[in-house]
């Protein structure tokens, strides 16, 4: 049987020296240890008051038979030594139940006995390990969606905006779902509730709908999984307009596949006299349902990566708005001019005299690392909103505000994403878009308002973190005071899921856990 230790399968590295592994003893026991509390009874003889039970940590002990000689026994205890020397819990797999994972960490003193009566001689190894969990995990996930019933439950729909999971759960411990619902029309409130005392709920549960009111209208969409492709073809190039004039706007953008998704790249960055060169790619906003263009209260969401392949490398990447007139309004810009790994992130509005202001300037590192860089190939989602003269901006965790009172009243009529590099140094490796929209907000309308969650928006609730995610931006903010995360017991688990009533299509309701074993 295969033991599989912090990536490293044991059985296998024993056997490449000049001996050789046979078969190991693992002794997981039954569960952990269970650990009663009571509490005495004052002047009552007989028993205690029971308090709560807990289970503390879980040991496993695995033993190896090795045969060969003494160099061999010494190298194993020398390069396992080195193995089993972690600071903290790690993947411990047995080839009995390998999709089974034990966050495991040695304990206490590793052994390796020789038995010389034995021709060839033979040696034990025998190793103890602490399970600090207690519990021990499956690798593949549980699933049940509204698609259809599975061997883990259901969800099905019991009335319009209302909807009954029925969760069956294998393993012998609790754990924690992550509940995933994709809206495939506009909602304004989700409410998840396991019981009386535990519940979730995001959003506003009286939110009307059917009504004189405002609403959204989603006139750009290149988020799904081959969007950017249908925004690249249908996007206008190298006509960009933004902040200045400081790009020749002759080079190549092109698709290119690169983390498991297409991108728009620069192919190629032409030529010219100017500080920057590149191409662009351009989206008039179409008219709302009324038939009217041009907006004062733009959201636009985008997926970008910007990561650096060497410090010597220089690029600029901007999303910026323009009006009707073809005058620069507003926008962002992530560039990288200056040798080192130091990039910035610039707000800019247009200062009303023909050229252009940064009212804020954000600063990261263009590497590969979550610590250092809010574009790196895992994350880089971003938004921007305008409410005529205020912006928003997303910025690595938070919301920027401004007040920009020269762009009252100024609509918004042009989105224009610009790709570069600077002359002909060298380009950033990973400088892409791969996902796009852009929203209208706030359009008359009689029978909808802008809802918190719009048609195409995913909302992720993982209760074993506690964190709640819109379109993959943070939404723990927007709880009710009372939301806690909650789990799912052994066996049997109904949880009623609620939605606006006045929602027209129901959504795609996805529950995923990884069942745990004491």
């Amino acid at each position: 049987m295969s033991v599989i230790f912090d990536g490293k399968n044991l059985t296998e590295l024993f056997n490449e020296g000049q001996g050789r592994t046979v078969p190991v003893d693992v002794t997981k026991n039954v569960a952990s240890n269970f650990n009663n509390n009571y509490q005495d009874q004052g002047r009552r003889r007989y028993g205690q008051q029971f308090l709560y039970s807990t289970l503390s940590v879980k040991q496993i002990q695995v033993s190896f038979t090795l045969v060969g000689n003494y160099d061999y026994f010494n190298t194993i205890a020398e390069t396992l030594g080195g193995y089993l020397n972690v600071d903290k819990p790690k993947p411990l797999i047995f080839g009995d139940e390998p999709n089974k994972v034990w966050d495991a960490i040695p304990s206490g003193q590793a052994s390796l006995t020789v038995d010389k009566n034995t021709a060839p001689i033979t040696a034990t190894v025998t190793v103890t390990f602490d399970v600090p969990k207690s519990y021990g995990e499956n690798k593949a996930q549980a699933l049940v969606s509204s698609d259809g019933e599975t061997k883990y439950g259901s969800i099905k729909k019991v009335s319009t905006g209302h909807y009954k999971a029925t969760l069956k759960n294998f393993g012998t411990a609790e754990t924690y779902p992550d509940i995933k619902l994709k809206f495939n029309s506009d909602n304004g409130w989700v409410g998840i509730v396991k019981s009386s005392s535990e519940s979730y709920e995001i959003g506003n549960p009286n939110e009307a709908d059917t009504q004189n009111v405002k609403r959204s209208e989603i006139l750009l969409d290149y988020r799904d999984e081959n969007g950017i492709r249908k925004g690249f073809s249908t996007g206008s190039k190298n006509n960009g307009i933004f902040n200045d004039d400081s790009a020749d706007l002759n080079g190549t953008l092109g698709i290119v596949d690169v983390f498991n998704r297409p991108n728009i790249a620069l192919t190629s960055r032409g030529n010219g006299s100017k500080f920057l060169q590149g191409g662009s790619i351009s989206w008039d906003i179409p008219a709302d349902s009324n038939g009217e263009r041009g907006s004062l209260n733009d959201y636009i969401w985008w997926r970008q990566v910007f990561w650096l392949g060497l410090p010597s490398q220089y690029g600029y990447l901007k999303i910026c708005v323009s009006d009707d007139q073809g005058h620069f309004l507003y926008g962002v810009e992530s560039k990288k001019k200056e040798n080192g790994l130091g990039c910035d992130y610039n707000i800019m509005t247009t200062d009303g005299k023909g050229s252009y202001q940064i009212i804020d300037s954000r600063h990261f590192l263009g590497t590969h690392l979550d610590e250092h860089n809010p574009f790196n190939a895992q994350r880089g989602w971003s938004d921007m909103a305008r409410r005529d003269d205020e912006l928003i901006f997303y910025w690595w965790g938070s919301y920027l505000k401004y007040k920009v009172p020269i762009l009252k009243g100024r609509k918004s009529a042009k989105v224009s994403i610009l790709l570069s590099g600077v002359g002909q140094s060298p380009l950033v490796t990973h400088m892409y878009v791969d996902k796009f929209c852009y929203r209208k907000d706030f359009v008359s309308a009689t029978e909808d308002i802008p809802n918190r969650f719009g048609k195409g928006s995913v909302l992720e609730v993982d209760m074993s973190k506690g964190k709640t995610l819109v379109d993959n931006l943070p939404a723990s903010n927007e709880l009710t005071y009372l939301s806690e995360p909650f789990s799912i017991g052994t066996g049997e688990t109904e949880i009623d899921i609620y939605t606006s009533s006045w929602t027209r299509t129901d959504p795609t309701i996805e529950i995923t856990w990884k069942e745990r074993f004491v």
